[in-house]
């Protein structure tokens, strides 16, 4: 039995490890191919906007559909529909269809992504004992990371080679070899009359469960916190890079490979280290450290400094998400998992696309003003850490 869970846990690494690429591949793709349509601000806007949409408007119900019905068949069809919408975003835009078109099949590639990555971690973490969560989502993490590290030279030799078209196809099949991989697993229900019950209910008790749930509580709100920080910096990077700065297209460059780098070996510690360190320790040595990286950022003056801090954020990041991912799936019942899941990713990214506009109104201002902006919401959730003691937290077991 034993064997049976580790083998499939392995089959869904290695099923993310090959749709994740196929994922960065969209990443790179999609938006080079909207600029053959349209050179507008206005569109790429939206474009960002129907990735964010589909988080902000079903991403807290979403996990409820894997409370009731079967969690095997909701991500096969979630798989296959990505899958056919991957290979239809080339064509309709090879073929001139309206660009609103395009938009509204993006908005429902990102719906079926939310809910993939939704029963991804659902079913990872049901194939692992809780002493192993920390294991896995360190190797998520770091699959993660080498996949951003490796994936635009490796896309950019798609396109050359066989076109954006071949490229989606690629896609297409690393989908594919995903929902192969889920078809085989064996997946039981979380209760054997939960179809009985309907979404309405299993929110309202799932709700009930995280408003009561003093860790995972707090640990949203502590997330939530951060991730505005990070709102409010990551899209503005390059702006801050090209603008304010003046660094060649070669150091930005530079930047998000160092700080691609940082991110593996951010993890490599994790997976060695991780289950050695009391998890309370670990929120906030983490917190400090990357609030630490946006205080060097400060420093608009010297790109080297601003590259060390970045690096250390890079570093800090996939080591809180590990966390987060570990904390989150050992605190919640099978019953909850669902609905747990993605209300808590949720709400740590529901203010993605009012803060990234905000950004960009802020850095009008001033550039400092950013960044200041963005140590307070660390230290904003440093102190929800340790006012509502989760810095106790103790090793997973």
């Amino acid at each position: 039995m034993i064997k049976s869970i580790k083998k499939q846990s392995t089959q869904l690494l290695i099923g993310y490890t090959i749709s994740g690429l196929g994922d960065q591949f969209y990443t790179f793709a999609i938006p080079l191919l909207m600029l053959t349509r349209s050179h507008s601000s206005i569109t790429m806007g939206l474009l960002t906007a129907m990735e964010y949409l589909p988080t902000a408007l079903f991403g807290i119900i979403i996990g409820s559909i894997f409370d009731i019905f079967s969690r095997k068949n909701i991500m096969l069809y979630s798989l296959l529909m990505q899958s056919i919408l991957i290979l239809i975003i080339p064509l309709i835009t090879v073929y001139k269809f309206p660009i609103w078109l395009i938009l509204i099949t993006i908005f429902f590639i990102g719906t079926f992504d939310l809910i993939s990555w939704t029963g991804y971690q659902i079913l990872i973490s049901e194939s692992v004992t809780t002493a192993e969560l920390s294991d896995v989502s360190g190797k998520i993490g770091l699959i993660s990371s080498i996949q951003k590290t490796v994936s635009p030279g490796i896309s950019a030799v798609v396109v050359n080679l066989l076109n954006y078209l071949g490229g989606f196809i690629l896609d297409f099949l690393s989908f594919l070899y995903l929902a192969i991989t889920v078809k085989k697993l064996h997946i039981e229900q979380p209760t054997p009359n939960s179809k009985k019950k309907n979404i309405k209910r299993i929110l309202s008790d799932g709700i009930k469960f995280l408003i009561n749930q003093h860790e995972i509580k707090w640990m949203v709100l502590s997330f939530l916190a951060a991730n505005i920080g990070f709102q409010l910096i990551i899209p503005m990077l390059t702006f801050i890079l090209k603008q304010r700065m003046h660094v060649s297209i070669d150091k930005i460059s530079l930047l998000f490979t160092i700080s691609s780098i940082a991110s593996i070996i951010g993890n490599f510690i994790y997976l060695r280290y991780g289950k050695k360190i009391k998890l309370g320790l670990q929120l906030i040595a983490i917190g400090l450290l990357i609030t630490l990286g946006f205080i060097l950022m400060l420093d608009l003056k010297s790109f080297w400094l601003f590259l060390i801090g970045y690096a250390i954020v890079s570093f800090g990041s996939v080591w809180a998400q590990a966390n987060f991912f570990t904390i989150i799936q050992s605190r919640t019942p099978n019953k909850y998992k669902g609905m747990v899941t993605s209300t808590s990713t949720s709400l740590t990214r529901i203010t993605g696309p009012f803060i990234a506009i905000l950004s960009g109104i802020i850095i009008k201002v001033s550039y400092e003003l950013l960044f200041s902006l963005a140590i307070l919401c660390m230290l904003l959730s440093i102190g929800i850490t340790l006012l509502n003691k989760l810095y106790k937290l103790d090793y997973l077991k």
